[in-house]
């Protein structure tokens, strides 16, 4: 069967999936699934907001069918909770096209940059135990470091505004790429600029192994996927035995049929993008963290709403991890964000803290407009108040870097 044959029965499966009222014809073509919610995520609703969960999960299940139809999208994941209740749970597509795999909850995709917020969490846990300063210089933690590269803080490479090159080169393995970066001149004055860097958290991922005597993996596993139940989170290494993980696939931004393309290396990407999870395991990890659990007050603090301005007094909206900002387009509520995408991985993660409330997407596939899917299913669940197009606002909504 041609690839292009294969896309247009995916295709043909997703319209005839949506168009199902049994759960039982959805689960037996196992293109959208609907799971139990865990920890405190509610499942369905009561009372009259029933009707209008359903409504709403109706309407997000029909854009994403839409949205996957239109774009040639291989296999797709959505996690949508609102006010603390679940409102859709559900997989779409393939997890690999020429194999004829379903995606399902368990399909581990590539997190990307969003691994970043997984590198600030542990390094926030750090800090409470009192074993990293943010406001310490570099080469406290680190050795044979360029004289620029000891000045650096550790706040300074968390908010991205420490002036680290964002390329060098070929990406290598971290391990030999390390001396590289820290004699290459910095771009910028540290604190003076945002410049978002991959080789900013490299450092940091550096740092937490140097303070704990851990490697990186091994500490996001204690500090955060065991205690939070993430059992299928690791990288395509450690998952590689599970079946779990979704090829990774490219179409040149949409000009060629989606073919499959070779994953990037965990051990350049370390604690940058190094990440595979599945969406079950995402939702869990939602769940811990509007549930501020592990981190101090203090410590939620700095990672969502704490963004020290520049040298130059001008505003910074990026740090830990996430973008922060009220949000016209999600009802002016309180929103932290963070996209993540390499070549065949776009991932997505936005919370409403003060709602209770988030989006979790996971795509094999990255272009420009997968990330709009996301952000408009944010606008579906949680209101467009702004006056302002929901398709134009999400546009330009980075909130977090493709990365």
């Amino acid at each position: 069967m041609s690839r292009q044959r294969v896309f247009r029965l995916a295709a043909v499966l997703l319209i005839a999936t949506a168009a199902c009222s049994s759960p039982d014809a959805a689960q037996a073509q196992d293109l959208i699934r609907p799971v139990q919610a865990p920890g405190q995520f509610a499942a369905g609703t009561a009372g009259n907001t029933a009707d209008e969960g359903a409504t709403l999960r109706r309407e997000i299940d029909s854009l994403i069918v839409q949205r996957l139809r239109e774009q040639n999208i291989p296999g797709y994941a959505i996690s949508v909770v609102k006010n603390g209740r679940l409102i859709i749970h559900n997989s779409y597509g393939f997890q690999n096209v020429e194999q004829q795999r379903p995606a399902t909850n368990q399909t581990a995709f590539g997190l990307a940059s969003v691994t970043k917020t997984f590198t600030a969490f542990c390094l926030l846990s750090l800090v409470d135990k009192g074993m990293i300063g943010l406001d310490d210089l570099l080469e406290k933690y680190l050795r044979n470091l360029g004289d620029e590269y000891k000045k650096l803080t550790i706040r300074q490479l968390a908010s991205m505004v420490a002036g680290v090159p964002s390329n060098i080169g070929e990406q290598r393995p971290w391990a030999q790429q390390f001396d590289q970066l820290v004699h290459t001149p910095l771009v910028s004055e540290p604190g003076s600029k945002y410049l978002y860097s991959n080789y900013s958290y490299r450092l940091l991922g550096s740092v937490i192994e140097s303070v704990t005597g851990k490697p990186y993996l091994d500490y996001v596993s204690e500090t955060m996927l065991v205690p939070f139940g993430m059992s299928n989170t690791g990288t395509i290494v450690t998952l590689a035995q599970s079946g779990l993980i979704a090829q990774v696939y490219g179409d040149n931004n949409g000009s060629v049929p989606p073919h499959p393309i070779p994953f990037m290396n965990p051990a350049a990407q370390f604690s940058a993008g190094m990440l595979e999870s599945t969406s079950d395991d995402m939702l869990k990890y939602a769940e811990a963290l509007l549930s501020r659990k592990v981190l101090s007050p203090a410590a939620y603090q700095t990672l969502w709403y704490e963004r020290p301005p520049l040298t130059t007094g001008e505003p910074s909206k990026w740090a830990f991890g996430w973008a922060s900002k009220i949000a016209p387009l999600y009802g002016n509520a309180r929103t932290v964000s963070m996209n993540g995408g390499v070549p065949g991985v776009a991932s997505t993660i936005i919370l409403l803290p003060e709602k209770n409330s988030c989006v979790v997407a996971l795509c094999n596939l990255r272009k420009p407009p997968v990330y709009k899917i996301a952000t408009e299913v944010a606008a579906l669940a949680f209101g467009n108040q702004s006056g302002v197009p929901a398709e134009q606002e999400a546009e330009g909504s980075g909130d977090g870097v493709e990365n």
